[in-house]
């Protein structure tokens, strides 16, 4: 439908699941009881946080790029996003590509939260992030 409406524009379409539904829980670990999920959810099991995501585009070719992994954390998305586009990124998101890239595409749970902890504390430090 978009190609036959705009036959010159390019878009790039990202389609993302931003939660798991509610009973994902008994359908991963049906034994559990609600504290054996509850341990689950703050030990950071990737199984209970996991979603999808997947780009495509109409008259446009997303970019290729070592950042558009199969598998990343929700914080990295926007970064994704603007790699598949093209957009040069800023020094902020430059810092962001490089973790995920040493981390593959984990972000809070890289070196146990040591990577989002200085990320952040960048941003608050740059002023970027404010109120905290």
């Amino acid at each position: 439908a978009l190609k036959k409406k705009f036959p010159a524009q390019p878009f790039l379409i990202v389609r993302y699941g931003d939660h798991q539904p509610e009973f994902s829980p008994q359908l991963l670990d049906p034994e559990l009881d609600e504290a054996g999920i509850g341990k689950k959810l703050m030990d950071y099991d990737p199984r209970y946080y996991a979603t999808y995501y997947a780009i495509d585009a109409v008259n446009f070719e997303p970019v290729k790029s070592p950042a558009v992994m199969d598998t990343i954390d929700a914080a990295y998305l926007p970064l994704v996003i603007q790699e598949a586009a093209g957009i040069p990124l800023d020094p902020s998101f430059e810092e962001q590509k490089a973790i995920m890239l040493r981390c593959n595409g984990a972000f809070y749970s890289c070196k146990d939260g040591a990577e989002a902890r200085r990320f952040n504390r960048l941003l608050i430090d740059a002023g970027i992030i404010k109120g905290l």
